[in-house]
């Protein structure tokens, strides 16, 4: 071949390689950024990864998931787009999540425009603190069993209305999974263990990252005995179903005349 052919050919594809936007370009993203928190609060608008793209700075063409290291994921936010250099844009990326238990996890993220995704290379830590005021959910299988009665000293003498038996602890479940749709149509279902005689009971839902009541209720109990377990339907109403958000959690506490006061948490699917 020609030596000034092949010379021409050569500058012709360097400069082809260096044309922003060209088919050689990717986007370029950063280790994902290491973040504290404590167990069962809420880490808001958390910057989590940096990454870098040719062309004009366009944060909505971008798409950002995160994995939180806890087995839940959700989207991400571009927050900042500011231009690098004529050809190149530097985007940052954010998130929001609560960690249910302490631990070190694994966060990474994964950024998508078009059909091209690229995942930070390296993930960043979570180091979440545990938190001694962090409820733990009422569960049946907590219940104490109520001690057998101790046999009267002299059955013939004792009446059947002066045995004690030992009462069961009230507990409280919520019936999952929990969703907007079933909120609206059926209400929060709930089991009320050991519910006793018969009660009308408040229920307030709250937000339990900031404890603040978004709503409640009343609802009447009817059990036949002391140990019987009723299942019962919260109603709410529909402006404070609207202002529910998904993915969070929310708790539930009951009382009433003769219960104490019961609570537990769940989360919105």
């Amino acid at each position: 071949m020609n030596p000034r052919a092949l010379v021409s050919l050569s500058f012709a594809v360097v400069a082809l390689a260096a044309i922003p936007g060209s088919a050689s370009a990717a986007i370029q993203v950063a280790n994902a950024k290491s973040l504290s928190a404590v167990q069962g609060e809420q880490v808001d608008h958390q910057r989590i990864v940096t990454f870098d793209d040719a062309g004009a700075c366009a944060a909505a063409n971008y798409t950002v998931t995160i994995a939180w290291g806890d087995g839940s994921t959700s989207g991400g936010s571009v927050v900042k787009a500011l231009k690098a250099s004529p050809a190149l844009c530097t985007y940052d990326a954010e998130g929001s999540h609560r960690y249910d238990s302490a631990g070190s996890f694994d966060v990474t993220a994964t950024i998508c425009h078009a059909a091209e995704c690229v995942t930070t290379p390296v993930a960043g830590t979570a180091t979440v603190k545990a938190n001694d005021a962090v409820r733990v959910d009422a569960k049946p299988e907590d219940t104490p069993a109520a001690a057998p009665a101790a046999p009267p000293a002299a059955a013939p003498q004792v009446q059947p209305a002066q045995l004690t038996v030992q009462p069961t602890t009230p507990t409280l479940t919520v019936l999952g999974p929990v969703r907007r749709s079933q909120l609206s149509a059926r209400g929060l279902r709930v089991r009320l263990g050991a519910a006793g005689a018969a009660h009308r009971l408040t229920a307030r839902l709250l937000d339990t990252a900031t404890g603040r009541t978004l709503g409640h209720t009343t609802v009447t109990v009817q059990a036949a005995s002391a140990s019987t377990a009723a299942t019962l339907r919260l109603r709410f109403s529909a402006r404070t179903i609207r202002h529910l958000h998904a993915q969070h959690r929310y708790g539930i506490m009951l009382a009433g005349h003769g219960l104490p006061s019961l609570a537990a948490t769940f989360r919105l699917r």
